[in-house]
């Protein structure tokens, strides 16, 4: 007997919300519109970010011995060691230099550059500039290496002409042919490190999220306008009652 006028009490407490959500049905519906209007408009009015980015490969020097690791050049980049060189040369304040997020997929030789920004020309420019520094850096590493290999070769090659010209037998000859052989097959698969993808604009900005920060806004606006809904009737209620008290 008791669970059941228990289940009854809860019947009519349902009840009583239900009805004070339909007697103040304008003022929710009103505060839900409302911050759905308001942020919606907000969302319209802010600077549309883009996504901008690029990727790079890095150059071989025979083998799988690359220019540099990835993830030593990923580490290098994520220190800033670049940002006061690329801030000069292009004229960039302090506040106006965009965050630069860069990563190594799958442990590739890719390096990927994003960065997200309102601002395009100047993301694409940081981005050109940053490329151009470590183009300019491994083309100097690979270069340096090429021609240290250049001129192990020729002294090989000066070691195999004097022997023969001396006819001195093939003592030596077989390990020096080897190492002329590989030292060659190193240089064709050299490989300069390059750009895959130059700075690219995302087609659509990725903030704000126009559609979420309406959803937002709505289950927001719902939650708020049936609170004020719940405390106008407890106050005109507790009105009533010190009115009551008064008489």
């Amino acid at each position: 007997m008791e669970n059941k006028e228990y289940q009854f009490d809860d019947e009519i407490d349902l009840m009583d919300y239900i009805k004070v959500i339909l007697k103040r049905k304008k003022l929710i519906l009103f505060v839900f519109l409302g911050f759905i209007i308001v942020l919606g408009v907000v969302s319209f009015l802010m600077p549309k970010v883009y996504r901008i980015d690029n990727i790079l490969m890095v150059g071989k020097m025979g083998g799988s011995l690359l220019i540099e690791p990835p993830v030593e050049l990923v580490e290098r980049i994520n220190s800033d060691v670049y940002n006061p060189l690329i801030k000069k040369n292009l004229k960039i304040d302090e506040k106006d230099y965009p965050k630069i997020k860069v990563e190594n997929p799958g442990g590739t030789s890719f390096i990927k550059l994003t960065i997200d920004s309102s601002n395009i020309e100047l993301a694409k420019n940081v981005l050109n500039e940053i490329d151009n520094i470590i183009l300019e850096e491994h083309k100097e590493k690979f270069l340096k290496e090429k021609k240290r290999i250049d001129q192990s070769i020729k002294e090989i090659e000066n070691k195999l002409r004097f022997i023969e010209v001396q006819k001195q037998g093939s003592e030596g000859i077989a390990e020096l042919q080897m190492n002329l052989y590989a030292l060659n097959e190193r240089l064709e698969n050299f490989e300069e490190t390059k750009i895959i993808k130059s700075p690219t604009v995302s087609e659509k900005p990725i903030k704000p999220n126009v559609l979420l920060n309406i959803i937002i806004a709505g289950v927001l606006g719902l939650f708020i306008g049936i609170f004020l809904a719940f405390f106008l009737e407890w106050w005109e209620k507790g009105k009533e009652s010190l009115k009551e008290l008064d008489k």
